[in-house]
């Protein structure tokens, strides 16, 4: 006759012997990421990390391009903002009495005693701040997906892009450091070398998430040597554009395509500064020269390529778009050299150089590689 045996006296070797606690856990992680890897998701996550991350690029570029004085005395902002008169009348005292706002002489700056321009420069820097926040949340949020995807996978994930942006984020900080101590890139430092390796490696950024939100699926896809050639050479323009706008050399060279009676100015003017590598950060009129050169050598080089395509029956949809986007990048740049041109001018300009990197890092099937994303996203949805 069988006995129940009381849960206190079963036998060791008869109880089940429980999963190891560091497998288990990861077993669930991944079975919790696994249901985030869902048809579309990762392209609508990096969708929007675009499009606020340009929305505050535009914005945050928008401080430092502004001729006036006004964006140098950017209020300090809240979550809600005053909601009546009585609240905006005294934020904007206490604005006035901050010690930068007298230090920076913002009594004798002209505009700033109303309180219409004190409005929109909070309005201005609430955007920024808003956008930059969303970017970031929509960054992590595309992360979550994309280590979804990866659970599910059987192969091991690529660590080659990773590793990529941890030597892109040292290489910034190491930049950063030196850019901040006048002596090494220039006699004074202004600000202006961080200013361009902010825009640099923002756009450099910017470019990679629009990438990845048109073919997610397909990081690897074209080229990949040509491709590192396109965006450096593009990346390495937009960094002497932003340093040529930084170092305010506009008025120094307005002519195009040359100078006054000459190709380019004399060798006094472009050579200036000894040592003689001190120009390359600090002289305007080689900076705008190198920019100039880089800008027509990337649309001869553009025109060649999209030529090719269409001659040899490869794929030329994205060396037509590049070749339009350089174009277009262009006349914006031509018209931002004339006097008095309005701001959204110049902004528009830095933007577009953001498409142009984005294009030319883009696989070289952009056009048939989203398409057939697009099919096998609705084909599993269906499913």
């Amino acid at each position: 006759m069988l006995r129940e045996a009381h849960p206190d006296r079963t036998p060791i070797a008869a109880l089940p012997e429980p999963p190891l606690a560091s497998g288990g856990r990861l077993a669930s992680w991944r079975m919790l990421l696994a249901r985030w890897d869902k048809p579309g998701w990762l392209r609508a996550a990096l969708a929007a990390a675009a499009v606020f991350g340009v929305a505050a690029f535009v914005l945050g570029a928008g401080n430092r391009l502004t001729q006036g004085p006004w964006f140098v005395y950017a209020p300090e902002v809240s979550l809600i903002p005053p909601l009546d008169r009585a609240a905006w009348e005294q934020a904007f005292v206490a604005h006035q009495q901050s010690p930068l706002y007298a230090l920076c002489g913002g009594y004798e700056a002209g505009g700033m005693e109303s309180l219409s321009i004190y409005q929109f420069l909070y309005a201005w820097e609430w955007l920024r701040i808003a956008s930059f926040a969303l970017f970031v949340e929509a960054l992590f949020i595309a992360l979550i997906f994309y280590l979804g995807r990866a659970a599910k996978s059987a192969r091991r994930p690529a660590l080659r892009p990773w590793l990529a942006l941890l030597a892109a984020a040292g290489g910034y900080f190491v930049l950063r450091y030196y850019a901040d101590h006048a002596g090494l890139f220039a006699a004074i430092n202004l600000g202006q070398h961080r200013h361009a390796l902010d825009i640099t490696f923002a756009s450099v950024g910017l470019a990679l998430v629009i990438v990845g939100a048109l073919a997610p699926g397909r990081p690897q896809a074209g080229a990949a040597i040509a491709r590192l050639a396109w965006g450096s050479a593009i990346a390495l323009d937009i960094a002497f554009g932003a340093l040529f706008e930084a170092l305010d050399a506009r008025p120094l060279w307005t002519s195009f395509p040359g100078y006054t009676d000459s190709l380019l100015p004399s060798a006094d003017r472009l050579f200036a500064f000894h040592p003689i590598w001190r120009n390359l950060t600090e002289n305007g009129y080689l900076v705008q020269a190198c920019h100039r050169l880089l800008s027509i050598g990337l649309w001869v080089a553009a025109a060649l390529t999209a030529v090719t395509a269409l001659l040899r029956g490869l794929p030329w949809e994205r060396a037509t778009l590049l070749f339009a986007l350089l174009t277009l990048e262009g006349v914006l740049g031509v018209a931002s050299l004339q006097p008095d041109q309005p701001l959204v001018l110049t902004i528009v300009h830095q933007t577009c150089a953001i498409a142009v990197l984005a294009a030319a890092l883009a696989p070289r099937d952009l056009g048939r590689a989203a398409r057939t994303d697009m099919t096998l996203g609705g084909y599993a949805s269906a499913a």
